[in-house]
Parts: C-alpha cells; sequence; structure tokens
C-alpha cells in the first residue's frame, strides 16, 4: 500500500564563502582527468560529475597535495566544486571520496545531480552503509549557496520507526531509479531506510521542492511515497 505524506520543513541556510586559490586553470592528468591548480591546492577532476554546461565539476584535494603514481592520499579528502575555466575551487563540499586513476576510494559513491542549466547540482556522498553527505548548492558568478537536505530528509524519514529503534537504521539515498533535478528546483530520488546486514528496510520515493534567491536556499518535502525498491541497487 503507498502512503502519501506532505510536509512543510524547511531549512533555512547562509551563503557559502567562497574559497579561492592559487590556480593556472585545469590540465589533463596521464589518465586523462583534470587537474586543476598547483602544488598543493592541486584538486582532481571526477569526470562523471561535470556539468551539463562543461563549467563546473566535482573533484577533491588534500591539504598535502594529490598523491603521486601508486600512493595513497596521506591526509584527510576534501570534496570541492570546481569552475573549470579558471581552476578556481568555489565551495568545499561534504563528501570524502577520492580517485587517482589507479585507485579509488573503497566502497564509496559520490553523485552528482545538475539542473539541465547548471545552475544548480545535488550532491550525495554515500559510504558502505549510510548517506554521509547529501546537498543542494546553486551557484551564482563567484557565490555558492548551499542547503543540507540530509538535515531535512533523515529525520522525517526516521520519524516513521519508533524511536527505540531509530538509530538502529541506516539512511541511505540511491543513485537509481529517478534521481533527477530540474530546473524549477524539484528534485525527485529513492531512498532506503534499513538494517545492515539484515532484510529489513523500508523504501520511499521522495519529491522535494527547493529555492534560492538573493544568496539563501530553502527546501521542503513535497511528498513521500511508501515503494518497493529492487534490493539489488
Amino acid at each position: 500500500m503507498r502512503k502519501h505524506l506532505t510536509m512543510a520543513a524547511i531549512i533555512a541556510v547562509s551563503l557559502l564563502n567562497m574559497t579561492v586559490a592559487a590556480t593556472a586553470g585545469c590540465a589533463a592528468d596521464q589518465h586523462g582527468a583534470l587537474i586543476c591548480g598547483e602544488g598543493r591546492d592541486a584538486a582532481r577532476v571526477f569526470a562523471e560529475t561535470i556539468s551539463p554546461s562543461k563549467k563546473f565539476a566535482f573533484g577533491w584535494r588534500t591539504a598535502n597535495g594529490l598523491p603521486a603514481g601508486r600512493e595513497l592520499p596521506s591526509a584527510e579528502i576534501e570534496n570541492v566544486l570546481i569552475r573549470l575555466d579558471d581552476g578556481v575551487v568555489l565551495a568545499k563540499l561534504g563528501g570524502q571520496y577520492w580517485a587517482t586513476g589507479e585507485m579509488v576510494a573503497n566502497r564509496y559513491q559520490q553523485l552528482a545531480v545538475w539542473s539541465p542549466d547548471s545552475r544548480a547540482v545535488v550532491e550525495v556522498a554515500n559510504s558502505r552503509w549510510d548517506t554521509e553527505a547529501f546537498a543542494y548548492y546553486v551557484i551564482d558568478g563567484d557565490e555558492v549557496t548551499k542547503v543540507d537536505l540530509l538535515a531535512l530528509v533523515s529525520p522525517a524519514i526516521r520519524a516513521n520507526v519508533s524511536a527505540s529503534r531509530r538509530e538502529s537504521y541506516s539512511f541511505r539515498v540511491l543513485k537509481d531509479p529517478g534521481l533527477t533535478l530540474d530546473a524549477r528546483g524539484r528534485l525527485r530520488f529513492e531512498a532506503s531506510l534499513y538494517v545492515p546486514k539484515a532484510d529489513t528496510s523500508r523504501d520511499y520515493g521522495i519529491a522535494l521542492d527547493i529555492t534560492a534567491k538573493r544568496g539563501e536556499a530553502s527546501a521542503r518535502i513535497v511528498s513521500v511515497q511508501k515503494v518497493t525498491i529492487d534490493p539489488r541497487l
């Protein structure tokens, strides 16, 4: 049976400070991936996250710079939003995914869901069991405004589980099916609330409305619909 819920929870957010680093633009490395900036400011672009306009992408960097060859990263990973024409980092993201061209972060998933006009993007950062970062970013020149969608959606979905069992469930935003963002700020996706290594899960199709204006943004849950999701996803 399908259950429809309508919620008016709204989270207001403040403007992110732009991170400006010394940069020499972006150039391809030996694996064909773009490297933006130089030295310790260098960030490696995830090709699969490049915007439809080809102007923006997600990438990663560390305080010690990018590793060479088959070396592992030697400092904490920072995922960032990059403007590709000059290599400037516009914002720090919530994920910690990395890929060197020879190795990648184990059991980690980084998704970028762009609006058709490339003015906004949704970040989904999944670890083995949980969604660790789920946020909306709207780009206006050098300024980026963020809405923390995880802080909005996860508590609302967990409310369907008894309080005594709530923390035993993991919350995960799924890549497929139906993770879409339109030009009006309507985000549709599916998510699971489940117990790791168990057959217990509660699956939902969710729609959000996100608005951004004058450096401020907010999101509200429009609908939550109970669905059945292929366990292989």
